[in-house]
C-alpha cells in the first residue's frame, strides 16, 4: 500500500510542480544516496531509489515518488522545485485519499477479491476504522483495514487464494 501511495503522491506533485523548459534537454540521472535540495538550496532528502522514470525521495519523515522530469542536477545532488515540507505534506494528503477511500469503499455487501481479482474471498458483514468482518463461506474472518485495497473494479485483500487460505489455517 505504501508503494502504490508513493507513486500516487507523484500525480499531486506533478500538478505543484512547473513544467521545466520544453527544449530538449538532457534526462537528469538520479541514484540511491544522491542528496535532493529544494527551492534555495534547502535540503529536501536522499533519493531511496529509481524506478524507471520515477524518483522515491526520502525525507526522514515520508518516501515521495517525483517524475524525473522534476529534477535538474546540481553540484552536489539533485534540485527540485518543492519544499521538504512541501512533499511531506503532499504525501501525507495522498496517503489521508487513499485511506478515506478505500474506508469508504468498505461497505456491508461488498464483494471482497484476492489482490489478483482471480477470486472472489467473501463479502463484507461489517467494517469500522480498524477492522473488516469478511463472511468467507459463512465463516466470520476479521481482518485490519490495512489488508485491504480499493481497485477500480472494487475491493481486494493484499493477498493471494492461497495465502489468504494459509492465513485462515494458522488462525483456527
Amino acid at each position: 500500500m505504501k508503494n502504490f501511495l508513493t507513486l500516487m503522491t507523484s500525480a499531486a506533485l506533478l500538478a505543484a510542480t512547473p513544467a521545466l523548459a520544453q527544449d530538449a534537454v538532457p534526462a537528469v540521472e538520479a541514484a540511491a544516496g544522491m542528496k535532493v535540495f529544494g527551492p534555495n538550496g534547502g535540503d529536501v532528502g536522499i533519493v531511496d531509489s529509481v524506478n524507471g522514470d520515477v524518483v522515491i525521495v526520502a525525507t526522514g519523515k515520508n518516501m515521495g515518488a517525483l517524475p524525473i522530469s522534476a529534477f535538474a542536477k546540481v553540484e552536489n545532488g539533485l534540485s527540485v522545485t518543492i519544499t521538504r515540507a512541501d512533499l511531506d505534506a503532499a504525501v501525507e494528503k495522498a496517503e489521508a485519499d487513499a485511506k478515506a477511500t478505500l474506508l469508504a469503499s468498505l461497505t456491508p455487501g461488498t464483494e471482497v477479491k484476492t489482490v489478483s481479482g482471480a477470486a472472489v474471498i467473501g463479502t463484507i458483514e461489517e467494517s469500522d476504522a480498524d477492522y473488516v468482518t469478511v463472511n468467507h463461506a459463512g465463516q466470520p474472518v476479521k481482518l485490519p483495514v490495512a489488508a485491504f485495497m480499493a481497485q477500480a473494479d472494487g475491493v481486494s485483500i493484499t493477498m493471494t487464494e492461497d495465502q489468504f487460505k494459509a492465513a485462515l489455517a494458522g488462525t483456527q
